[in-house]
């Protein structure tokens, strides 16, 4: 039973569920709000197999919970007991009937699935996303319809905003390839690094998850031919490389591009002024610049760099020993300039966004972190003792952009070169905050293992990489509550939610229609598989804030399914990045 606000189309569900599914050997959970009044409590429910309504599990639904966050008393039902494969709804109400279903129903849920293939979908359509966001590439998908020929072919001699040591200002340089960033054409080095670097840990981490040939790529394998003068390993073809490390490697290639002969890596490529929302990528003819340079997001580059050459050592060799020297040039560059650079020059985010951070310490720990894994030169090791020894006391954190700590933390105690006292207290710091984590969580109505202060933009983003940490924690000491806890964030991206939306375009009854995205506004099609920011308390945008003051909304429930709210419902390719940890886990555990 779906109901819908008058005028509105908001979804509003009483029984809120993963409207993807769930894995038939994992904890099954759905969540029912309380109604203000009504004559039918949700004590009990039932859950009936969608075709012939046959009773597959039954229960009572548990005490109230206070969810502050949403504004709502819920309850949970429980339905773990259910394993065979098949699609199903959730109802709940009263009393029982001979079946064992309910003598009075209040409200049931959208559709759902059980499947050890559940999430193969929505695995699938996560990696296709960055095919069918590439720069300067023509896609003809006949899965999504997207049709369009290569756009902004003037990135191939995109012009330096500024003079430097390297290059002379307004002089040409080859800054092809690549992902837009998010809803813009822009293309920026520091999501660029976080997000490479959670495809790869992911593949490190559940490799028989992510196949050749899963996606159906509607490109050429190899992506962009490079030149003889490019360096060892130039237009490689991998026709057996995981179409997840085809990806990774296309953006891999455009961050070589943008390093300099020095070492240091510039900052981003774009216009001078914004993209109309609804220009096609070919409609966009302005001049693109090379702007910026920053040491964090060079640090960033080459952690990024030395997790490649570990992950294409046997099935690329060639580009692999290009990543590490790529990598330990950027670190050399580090080392030769140890204080934090930020690269401004007026009028460079007038067309872009900022992405500016004006410390690093964080990113030269994860790049140096990465180099010792990769290569075990103790130099590594004493640089970090020398440079960052506090950092390996402090508290680890959930993975974004302007803060990847926690990933050099992992990369160091997972690390064969490290010191053993130091990877210990780091195993017991990553277990220490997932306990935390699943505290909070089992005390969230909704299992969301997110805050109050947390519904901020990009707070699906931060939901799913925290239940990243927590798959971190169980590969040090495995444990079902970090399991429940991780995969309780990734029902929450696609659809357990207070607003009765999925997060993610393409996935459940109720996903985004409406994402903030040039591509997708300028074609027309829809693509599936974006992580869209949620809910923001913060309302950072004309059409969330006028919702939030006119609704006087709770955190968990300020969203908007607009085009125009671009901190409600952009993506961002380091918003989709956190959920290949959590399918790739997924992807393995119901093998049978």
């Amino acid at each position: 039973m779906t109901e819908f606000e008058s005028g509105s189309e908001r979804p509003a569900e009483r029984v809120h569920v993963d409207q993807v599914g769930y894995l038939p050997s994992a904890p099954k959970r759905a969540v029912v709000v309380e109604p203000e009044r009504s004559a039918v409590e949700p004590e009990r429910f039932a859950v009936r197999e969608r075709g012939d309504g046959r009773v597959a599990v039954a229960g009572d639904c548990s005490e109230p919970v206070d969810d502050t966050n949403a504004g709502e008393t819920v309850r949970r039902a429980d339905f773990s007991a259910l394993s065979d494969p098949g699609e199903y709804r959730v109802a709940v109400g009263r009393g029982e009937t001979a079946d064992g279903g309910l003598r009075e129903t209040a409200a049931e849920s959208v559709p759902f699935r059980v499947g050890a293939d559940v999430y193969d979908g929505t695995l699938v359509d996560a990696v296709r996303l960055y095919t069918l966001k590439r720069s300067n590439t023509a896609i003809d998908d006949p899965v999504t319809g997207l049709d369009v020929p290569a756009g902004h072919a003037g990135d191939a001699e995109a012009r330096t905003y500024f003079g430097d040591e390297c290059r002379d200002e307004g002089e040409p340089l080859d800054v092809s390839g690549g992902w837009y960033d998010a809803g813009d054409y822009g293309k920026y080095v520091p999501p660029a690094a976080v997000t490479v670097g959670q495809m790869l840990l992911a593949y490190e981490r559940y490799p028989s998850a992510f196949e050749a040939g899963q996606c159906d790529l509607p490109v050429e394998r190899s992506g962009i031919e490079r030149s003889p003068a490019d360096g060892d390993g130039a237009g490689e073809s991998e026709p057996d490389l995981p179409d997840l490390l085809v990806e990774a490697k296309f953006e891999l290639e455009w961050l070589e591009r943008m390093q300099r002969a020095d070492g240091a890596v510039y900052h981003k490529v774009a216009a001078r002024e914004w993209p109309a929302i609804d220009e096609a990528p070919t409609d966009d003819d302005r001049e693109r610049f090379v702007y910026g340079l920053s040491t964090f997001g060079t640090a960033g580059y080459a952690a990024a760099m030395a997790m490649a050459a570990r992950v294409y050592a046997d099935d690329a060799p060639g580009f692999a020993d290009r990543a590490l020297e790529n990598a330990r040039a950027a670190h050399d560059y580090l080392e030769a300039n140890p204080e934090p650079e930020f690269r401004f020059d007026a009028g460079q985010d007038d067309g872009s966004g900022p992405y500016r951070k004006d410390t690093d310490r964080e990113e030269r720990f994860w790049a140096t972190a990465e180099l010792l894994k990769t290569t075990g030169d103790t130099r590594y090791a004493d640089y970090l003792e020398v440079r960052f020894v506090d950092l390996f006391d402090a508290a680890p954190r959930a993975p974004v952009w302007t803060d990847t700590l926690s990933l050099g933390q992992w990369a160091y105690l997972s690390a064969d070169a490290a010191d053993d006292a130091r990877a210990d207290r780091l195993e017991s710091a990553f277990l220490d905050y997932a306990d935390d984590l699943v505290a909070a969580v089992e005390a969230d109505g909704y299992r969301c293992a997110l805050d109050a202060e947390d519904y901020h933009w990009a707070s699906t983003k931060l939901a799913l990489s925290k239940g990243s940490m927590l798959l971190l924690a169980n590969a040090i000491d495995p444990d079902e509550r970090y399991v429940a806890g991780a995969l309780d964030q990734l029902h929450y991206a696609l659809g357990r939610t207070p607003t009765g939306y999925s997060y993610v375009t393409g996935q459940g009854t109720h996903p985004p229609r409406n994402p903030h995205d040039r591509l997708v506004e300028g074609t027309g099609a829809n693509i599936p598989g974006m992580v869209v920011s949620g809910a923001n308390r913060n309302g950072d945008d004309e059409r969330l804030a006028e919702f939030i003051e006119r609704t006087d909304a709770p955190p968990a429930k300020c969203y908007v399914d607009e085009t125009e709210s671009y901190s409600a419902n952009e993506w961002a390719i380091d918003y989709t990045a956190p959920i290949f940890l959590p399918l790739g886990h997924a992807a393995t555990m119901d093998d049978a």
